[in-house]
């Protein structure tokens, strides 16, 4: 299974977008040769780290829990044909106060405020579309919780 954190910074959160890209790219090293069943493939975490201002609340939105069976496009620039199979997503926002508390700890207290987050998360996993009948739910979120454990994270 492939997975990925997509970032969303700021000029602040940026600083620490090391860290979070550092947590994706293990968690991407653990879940690459495990299945979890056909239905997902791809699992995405759109990590939005960005303080709101008034007025500017529509920019940054979370996205919705999404599932995508077969999409196929065409790249606009390049022609190319460009395929998403099986890809499962949503977004994770820290604002205001999870927002500065991010921001001002320390690198190990930022990494497991985002894991905690990423454990939350997981709620979106009780509700999967119809269409997502094969994927161990239980096993890939004991996997990722194991794995911050592991790591000392929680």
């Amino acid at each position: 299974m492939e997975f990925t954190i997509v970032q969303y910074t700021d000029t602040k959160s940026y600083l620490k977008s090391n860290l979070v890209q550092e947590v994706s790219n293990n968690l991407q090293s653990l879940l690459k040769n495990k299945s979890y069943g056909t239905d997902i493939e791809t699992f995405l975490i759109g990590f939005l780290a960005v303080k709101t201002k008034p007025g500017y609340e529509d920019w940054y939105k979370e996205k919705k829990p999404r599932y995508v069976d077969y999409k196929q496009s065409k790249n606009r620039i390049t022609g190319e044909t460009m395929e998403v199979v099986k890809n499962y997503g949503y977004d994770i926002k820290f604002d205001y106060e999870l927002y500065d508390e991010f921001v001002n700890s320390t690198d190990e207290e930022s990494k497991k405020l985002l894991a905690r987050a990423i454990l939350k998360s997981f709620i979106h996993l009780e509700k999967l579309p119809k269409k997502v009948k094969d994927f161990d739910k239980e096993k890939f979120k004991m996997d990722v919780e194991n794995f911050f454990k592991e790591e000392g994270i929680i």
